[in-house]
């Protein structure tokens, strides 16, 4: 069977974009995307854009285009179940997702040169693994061949569906970009059981830029503004000043057991969202996005056998930090958890706690 390319890679997402910076010199590598991370504008995919620690530990060092003005700032954790309201330091930075998913994809093809091919604006639309290849039709117009298939293409799971393996589960979320009458610096992390599942944020994007966001069960069909309503009057409660503008909703994906995990099979592999990998306690996927993407391209040297293997082995840190926080999550969907938590905290960060009124 001819073979068009070493590795196709679909999704150019921070996953994607780090698996082709990594691959191995000399592997002819396609990349694609539904839509055009090089197109310079902010308004991105859905997501907060708050890197944890982890993430910015394998990163090198934002670009000012990339961060967002209230870089790094305090958490204020507010619980409608247990009555408390804290501020304390976090370690996440905050990003535009939009211009850090540019940024990245910029530095992996000037990595690679001449061997890639990125083709924006381009779905996968089938996928067949074979003894000796993988095909993948692109648009249902078009397909290629390629020793390696790596499925980055997040919460859409193409490899999944393709392959007939059972999506993970996820709940639904929504966002909505809004311009600030007056500065807010603190991101705001929203419990309150009676209208979701997860919680509600708001993440300062700028001194007159905000975005306001929260995570539903996925079964619900309730129209978005009304799901969002409760959170926007909370905040308004408490000094926030803003005009809401366009809301947009996608899958955020929550991993609740190992089985929701799948890394692949055969000359397949998925990376970040797309394996299920997602922190279902606070909704990170870029951390593991970038791990996986790295661990997946350093196999595609090894023969076709070995690789899945080896790809698991890289990734049992991120795997076993998955793990524990499923049962964060569990502990954050608990008011008698979330109660203690709030005895804890003070004594976790002595001296740089706030206890607030609710």
């Amino acid at each position: 069977m001819r073979v068009d390319f070493d590795v196709v890679i679909a999704g150019a997402g921070p996953a994607g974009a780090w698996a082709l910076k990594h691959l191995p010199e000399g592997v002819r590598a396609l990349l694609v995307d539904a839509g055009n991370p090089l197109e310079s504008s902010r308004d991105g995919k859905l997501c907060g854009g708050m890197l944890t620690a982890q993430a910015q530990a394998l990163l090198p060092e934002l670009p000012s285009e990339v961060r967002a003005e209230h870089f790094k700032t305090k958490l204020e954790y507010h619980d409608l179940d247990t009555g408390a309201r804290a501020r304390f330091p976090v370690d996440y930075a905050n990003c535009y997702r939009s211009s850090l998913d540019r940024w990245l994809l910029r530095q992996a093809l000037d990595a690679r040169g001449h061997d890639a091919d990125c083709f924006p604006r381009t779905r996968v639309t089938g996928l067949q693994s074979e003894e000796k290849a993988v095909r993948v039709r692109l648009d249902d117009k078009h397909e290629v061949t390629a020793s390696r298939f790596l499925d980055c293409t997040g919460w859409r799971q193409v490899s999944r569906r393709a392959l007939a393996v059972p999506t993970a589960p996820y709940y639904h979320a929504l966002q909505v970009g809004c311009i600030l009458s007056s500065p807010y610096p603190y991101y705001i992390a929203v419990f309150a059981s009676k209208w979701t599942p997860f919680f509600g944020w708001f993440i300062p994007k700028s001194e007159s830029l905000g975005e306001i966001g929260a995570a539903f069960e996925s079964d619900r069909r309730d129209p978005p503004l009304e799901m969002l309503a409760p959170l926007a009057k909370h905040l308004r409660e408490y000094g926030l000043e803003f005009e809401p503008g366009r809301i947009r909703g996608c899958r955020l994906t929550r991993p609740a057991k190992d089985s929701d995990i799948w890394l692949g099979q055969g000359r397949v592999l998925a990376c970040g969202e797309a394996a299920g990998m997602v922190s279902p306690s606070s909704g990170d996927g870029i951390s593991y996005a970038l791990a996986s993407g790295k661990a997946a391209a350093q196999t595609v040297g090894l023969p076709v056998e070995a690789a899945p293997a080896a790809y698991h082995r890289a990734l049992m840190p991120q795997l076993a930090e998955t793990r524990r926080n499923v049962i964060k999550a569990r502990l954050l969907a608990s008011r008698r958890a979330r109660r203690i938590a709030g005895v804890l905290l003070p004594f976790v960060h002595r001296g740089h706690f706030e206890r607030l009124s609710l």
